[in-house]
Parts: C-alpha cells; structure tokens; sequence
C-alpha cells in the first residue's frame, strides 16, 4: 500500500503541474488580437496600447493592424467594448475579424512630491481578454508607481510601468 502512495503522489502532482502550465498559457486563444484603451489623455492611452502591443507581438501574438484597429476604434461599438459590454465586442469581432480583444482602462492619479523633491506617480490599469464568443479570459488590476522629477515623468513612467506588469501578468 505504502509503495502505491509514493507512485501516486507524485503521479498526481505532475498531472496538475501539467494542468496548471497549460491553464496559464491558454490566456489568450490564437488568431489576431484588438487592443484598445482608455485613459485620462489620449497620449497615456495610446502609451499603454503602445505597450501591450509590442509585449504581444514579441511574444509571438498577432495583432490587428493599424487600419483596421483605427476603424474599430471609431466605431460606436468600441465605446461599448471598452465598458465592458460583450455583445459590443462579439459585433465588432464579427465585423473586422479578430478573436479575441484586450480592454485596458487607465487610471492616473496626481503625481505628488515626496520628501525627497521628486514627484511619485501612481496608476492602475484593469485589462480584460474576451473572445469573439464572449467569453472572458482574462481579468486583472494592476498598479505602477514611480519618481520622476517633474509630474509629467512621475506620471508617464508610472503608467508604463503597470502597462508592462499588466501585460507580463496577462502572457504568463
């Protein structure tokens, strides 16, 4: 009995190794991938689908091209998508023809001094994947802090630095 526990256990464990590595890199389905943000300026949003879609194509991700993301980005149903609506997203699958789209919605507070006359910058970003059925597959929040020494830099950095962590959390 003693032996069939010392095989099973670890049987076992590498079975939900297995299980667990395939679940964190199955995130993100195959096929061309939208990305479209919203931030308090539209230069911290673009900044941020900037980032996400370089970390997406480095990583071997296709991603939709310029054109055809500007069009979505100007259609109504992208207002919509980025709420969070999923009919808005399945509309706008069907309709330019990616399989999944990431929302990143972008919070920047007021950088502050600190008590070393630097600036410290604080943002979050919520990112969402959702296929082109609707269904979610990724959801995370994540928060960037950094100093810089005018408010614009602490803010800037900031921002690119939770883009990063969001996208590094999101291709584990």
């Amino acid at each position: 009995m003693n032996k069939i526990a010392r095989f099973c256990a670890p049987a076992c464990l590498a079975v939900l190794l297995c299980l667990a590595a395939s679940s964190a890199r199955a995130a993100l389905p195959d096929g061309s991938i939208a990305v479209l943000t919203k931030g308090p300026s539209a230069q911290h949003a673009a900044s941020v689908a900037s980032i996400i879609t370089r970390e997406l194509i480095a990583k071997g991700h296709k991603v939709v091209d310029p054109k055809r993301l500007d069009a979505i980005r100007r259609s109504k149903a992208a207002a919509l998508a980025l709420e969070g609506n999923v009919d808005a997203i399945i509309k706008l699958s069907k309709q330019y023809g990616f399989s999944t789209m990431i929302t990143a919605q972008l919070q920047a507070g007021k950088p502050v001094l600190n008590e070393f006359q630097l600036y410290t910058g604080t943002s979050s970003i919520a990112v969402m994947a959702t296929t082109s059925a609707g269904q979610v597959v990724y959801a995370d929040t994540v928060m960037g802090k950094q100093v810089g020494y005018t408010p614009d830099e602490a803010a800037q950095k900031s921002i690119e630095a939770a883009a990063k962590l969001a996208v590094q959390k999101m291709l584990q």
